[in-house]
């Protein structure tokens, strides 16, 4: 790349190094705490540091009175290009193409052992546009698919650095003014790798936020609701029953003998035992039921437009599924069973009340020798005539 004399060039090299430690240092706070980092954190990480390295390299030559004899600002800007593509392609799950624009890539700095500085320039130019444009089509496909505005920011950057390439071959070639086209590259060059930095950043940012909102109203073990999220998801439901006067019905479902499983096999079975009995109640429920884990051992599902008979079928289905699966630790069979209460209302109904009514149920069914179902409807309790010996 020849000699560029940008007035402010410095105040831009050390604005995007400023940037580039911004960022870094948001990445480590962001993700401290994460036990799960982003997809792409590290191939963006990766981006950023050669991209350092390569402005860097850059201002070397600028400085230097003796010409370097390979174009290393070149082959760096087409490495990150490349890199960015990586980065774009991993974040948004698509794996298809890498070879192919690896080989692009190792043609296109190979050439810098051949080329002159002018040629260099446009093959520079071009394969950066190119892998900057390839990114920006799966960033633009992830916003779409996710809904985050930072990966939106980083297509525009692709569509920011491939309208630049084609700027500055129009000053080159048309208007015969090299100088022109080399402050444009130059220019969108800086703009993009700043907006990528801007982007990456809102899309963690986004991401991260997300993954608080998750962690308030998600059980991380199951990822079904805890109390929170079945209060928010129960709202609109339990404001229309109240107004049409229709049934809702509660179904509290707690593992037999959960403490003396977890001791004797350890803190992991007691874990898969938690998913299983989670998976049986996801498998069983209809579309319109709100599953969520309000305790330990304990799950509570919640039936719209459900009266008690109907409650107490499900009910039965779900603790016979649940005894007919056995858990399997190192080839030994774990019986888990499950006591169940049902508890059911109409009209205008108050969810604390309801669970503990169907709590109440459980209990009794516990009490009454587990395995089996209990149901309450302000009448007096009765026990399921059907379940199986504990």
């Amino acid at each position: 790349m020849e000699q560029i004399h940008p007035e402010s060039w410095v105040v831009m090299y050390f604005g995007l190094i400023f940037v580039i430690t911004c960022a870094q240092m948001l990445v480590v706070y962001v993700l401290s705490d994460a036990s799960n980092p982003s997809p792409g954190l590290g191939l963006y990480t990766v981006y950023f540091m050669a991209a350092l390295l390569g402005w860097i390299a850059f201002a070397l030559q600028q400085g230097s009175a003796i010409p370097m004899v390979i174009d290393i600002p070149s082959v760096a800007s087409i490495l990150n290009s490349y890199i960015l593509f990586m980065a774009a392609g991993q974040r948004a799950g698509f794996k298809r193409g890498r070879i192919v624009m690896g080989i692009i890539c190792l043609l296109a700095c190979l050439s810098v052992f051949f080329l002159q500085p002018r040629p260099m320039f446009a093959v520079q130019m071009v394969s950066a546009s190119f892998f900057f444009s390839a990114a920006a089509l799966l960033c633009a496909w992830r916003c779409w698919k996710r809904g985050n505005v930072g990966d939106g920011i980083i297509a525009t950057a692709g569509l920011l650095m491939l309208l630049g390439a084609c700027g500055a071959l129009y000053q080159w070639h048309f208007e015969n003014n090299f100088a022109l086209a080399q402050a444009i590259n130059f220019g969108m060059y800086s703009t993009a790798y700043t907006l990528v930095a801007m982007g990456f950043m809102a899309s963690m940012l986004i991401e991260y936020q997300q993954s608080l909102s998750h962690l308030a109203t998600e059980d991380p073990l199951t990822q079904l609701l805890n109390r929170r999220g079945l209060e928010n998801a129960l709202h609109l439901t339990l404001a229309e029953a109240a107004r049409g006067q229709l049934p809702t019905a509660a179904v509290m479902t707690g593992i037999d003998h959960f403490r003396e499983m977890n001791s004797n096999f350890g803190n992991e079975a007691g874990d898969q035992i938690i998913r299983l009995v989670a998976q049986s109640l996801q498998r069983l429920s209809r579309a319109s039921d709100v599953v969520a884990r309000t305790g330990g051992d304990e799950f509570l599902l919640i039936l719209p437009h459900t009266d008690l008979d109907g409650a107490r079928v499900l009910a039965e289905r779900l603790r016979q599924d649940i005894a007919d699966r056995p858990l399997v630790v190192n080839q030994q069979r774990i019986p888990v069973t499950v006591s169940v209460g049902v508890a059911g209302t109409v009209g205008e109904t108050d969810l604390d009340k309801l669970s503990h009514e169907a709590n109440r149920a459980m209990q009794l069914a516990k009490r009454g020798g587990r395995n089996r179902v209990a149901s309450v409807d302000s009448k007096p309790i009765l026990l399921s005539t059907q379940f199986s010996n504990a």
